[in-house]
């Protein structure tokens, strides 16, 4: 299983539904070719670069797909960009910690209510200045209703927090998003990495 980031002090800490492959069996986060993910953080700040590369993703991939990417060349490289992301306090987990899925609309995607409750609790232990779901926006509203003060299904900063972490909604990054819609959740990443900029005093992303 892939395995979370999440050590404390975070400054914002970016949650999915689930790990959709050829993350799992490659080792890292959001390396679906669909997935958006590191290009969003990239263009709006809230990394200083883009952690991993389209050409990156594809070299693992087929690397993998040929046997040429050994174990120890593997663990170098995602050690690399793990610490480059905790150097910059982003994080990221999923609330579904089963078996992987080819995308986000799988059937056996969709956590059971006792992980979310997990995560929550999670949460207080370990608090983030900010989340991020990059989940539709409808599940988001029917995964936490009943469990934190108030839900929405209304993208952006929300009006409640977890725990006391700034809770904001992105949207899923593997969307097949096009005109305005690939705009509105460019301009999400932006207004966050302008929130984090405040939050980490001003500097930007490190």
């Amino acid at each position: 299983m892939l395995e979370e980031i999440w050590p404390a002090e975070l400054h914002v800490l970016f949650v999915g539904l689930v790990a959709t492959e050829p993350s799992p069996t490659l080792g890292f986060h959001h390396l679906h070719p669909r997935d958006r993910f590191w290009e969003l953080l990239e263009i709006s700040s809230i990394s200083g670069a883009r952690v991993i590369s389209k050409e990156e993703r594809k070299a693992m991939a087929e690397g993998h797909a040929r046997g040429n990417i050994t174990d120890p060349v593997r663990q170098i490289f995602l050690e690399k960009k793990t610490s480059q992301l905790v150097r910059q306090g982003i994080g990221m987990t999923y609330l579904h910690a089963g078996d992987a899925c080819d995308t986000e609309k799988d059937k056996n995607a969709r956590p059971a209510d006792a992980e979310v409750r997990t995560f929550l609790d999670a949460c207080s232990k370990r608090p983030p200045r900010v989340i991020g779901f990059h989940i539709e926006p409808p599940l988001f509203g029917e995964l936490f209703r009943g469990l934190v003060p108030a839900t929405s299904s209304t993208p952006g900063k929300q009006d409640f927090t977890i725990g006391s972490s700034e809770v904001w909604l992105l949207g899923s990054t593997q969307a097949a998003l096009k005109g305005d819609a690939l705009l509105a959740q460019e301009d999400l990443f932006f207004a966050l990495g302008e929130r984090l900029s405040e939050l980490r005093g001003g500097g930007g992303a490190s």
